[in-house]
């Protein structure tokens, strides 16, 4: 046998053990990048929120809410829920610390453009009757005309004030105080019914006969 075909066949089991490498290689790395992303959709996942959590979001959303429209309705900010006392991380049995609830900031929206709605007219107590101009305030960077497209907020603005009104006395409705207190509650309970996407209501015309 030459020598050089005996250096030949020596050369041969090397060669075939590199492949195997290379192939165990190709054969592992899908493997491994299959648990990474089973490990970041499992474990690295955050768990779903308990229904506590769910429920103290809610909460707080509300509040944010009820004061957003409670100040640009002019009237009393909610209180923020009395806080609670939880067990104090690593202290003693028993111990206990102070959650502080947060407060929602009291100050009012910048005023955005508003939606003029049509004229209401409905009887008063007797035979008066009452002529009420009706307009949306609404967020800044708020389209009016296309709020008014896309949205039926005229619909329930209008019979709120219909229902607020209408039937009341004459002598009821010239005390200046209490018109502006039933614009207040109305703006109010409209921006609480829009989620904030209306700020409050302004009766624009005020006409009884």
């Amino acid at each position: 046998m030459a020598e050089g075909e005996g250096e030949g066949e020596g050369e041969a089991p090397e060669e075939k053990k590199k492949g195997g490498v290379k192939k165990l290689i190709i054969k592992i790395v899908p493997l491994l990048l299959i648990a990474l992303v089973i490990a970041k959709m499992t474990v690295l996942k955050p768990p779903p929120p308990t229904a506590a959590q769910v429920a103290e979001k809610a909460a707080k959303a509300k509040l944010a809410l009820d004061t957003k429209c409670a100040v640009a309705n002019s009237l009393q900010a909610p209180k923020a829920p009395a806080a609670k006392e939880a067990p104090a991380k690593g202290a003693a049995k028993g111990a206990t610390t102070t959650t502080v609830p947060t407060t929602p900031t009291t100050k009012a929206e910048p005023a955005g453009p508003t939606l003029d709605l049509d004229s209401k007219t409905m009887n008063l107590d007797g035979s008066h009757f009452l002529k009420i101009g009706i307009s949306l305030q609404l967020p800044v960077g708020s389209v009016p005309d296309t709020v008014k497209t896309t949205e039926n907020w005229g619909s329930m603005v209008s019979q709120l004030v219909i229902d607020t009104f209408s039937g009341r006395s004459f002598a009821e409705l010239s005390q200046d105080a209490l018109r502006e207190k039933l614009q207040h509650q109305i703006g109010n309970e409209v921006c609480q019914r829009t989620e904030g996407k209306v700020i409050t209501v302004y009766l624009t015309d005020f006409v009884m006969q």
